[in-house]
């Protein structure tokens, strides 16, 4: 993904009419950011200043707008792994994952000790640490966010909640009702074939 990227940011700035640019690449991060071009004169091309093209891969800052209106999340804050109640937590959503994809619902994980995960991508620390501050976590709470398709806030619990308590807030959205009256439709449509 990383030389994907690289290429396209090569391609965007030889199909401009750049001369001369500055790469940056952070390993760490994934990052690749053309930092500065320069273009050549020409009478299809005017003078432009100095310009800032990121190419971005998955390994890229955690964006809670990237789901929204693909995904509900349900965002889990625990001090580390090892908290006792978010070992409770996993436990109660390993009974019940089955009703997760059906929901379009996904955990994101994070921890003040240690990376996060979302779904099969990693969180850094800086990414958890905004996270915490967007919300209001402290270090060492435990705290179960659910956030709808629209990016809004709809449940915070500060103890482990049963899978089931969440699916029936998730089922009485008027967006979650029309994803069943649509799915319903679609398999009566299928039957009638």
């Amino acid at each position: 993904m990383l030389i994907r990227s690289s290429i396209l940011a090569l391609l965007l700035i030889y199909s401009t009419g750049c001369s001369t640019f500055t790469q940056f690449f952070d390993r760490g991060s994934g990052r690749v950011k053309i930092s500065s071009a320069a273009f050549v004169n020409s009478p299809e091309t005017k003078p432009t200043a100095n310009f800032a093209v990121d190419v971005e891969d998955n390994n890229m800052a955690f964006n809670l707008n990237s789901y929204q209106w693909k995904n509900r999340l349900l965002l889990v804050f625990a001090p580390s792994e090892t908290s006792d109640f978010y070992q409770r937590q996993m436990q109660l959503f390993e009974e019940q994952k089955a009703g997760f994809p059906e929901r379009d619902l996904v955990v994101v994980e994070m921890f003040t000790e240690g990376a996060g995960r979302a779904g099969e991508k990693t969180l850094d620390e800086a990414d958890v640490a905004q996270m915490q501050k967007q919300f209001n976590i402290a270090p060492q709470e435990f705290r179960t966010i659910l956030i709808g398709k629209d990016g809004k806030s709809k449940r915070s619990d500060s103890y482990p909640v049963k899978p089931e308590v969440i699916f029936q807030e998730i089922d009485a959205m008027p967006m979650r009702q029309q994803e069943i009256r649509d799915r319903e439709a679609l398999l009566g449509n299928a039957d009638r074939r």
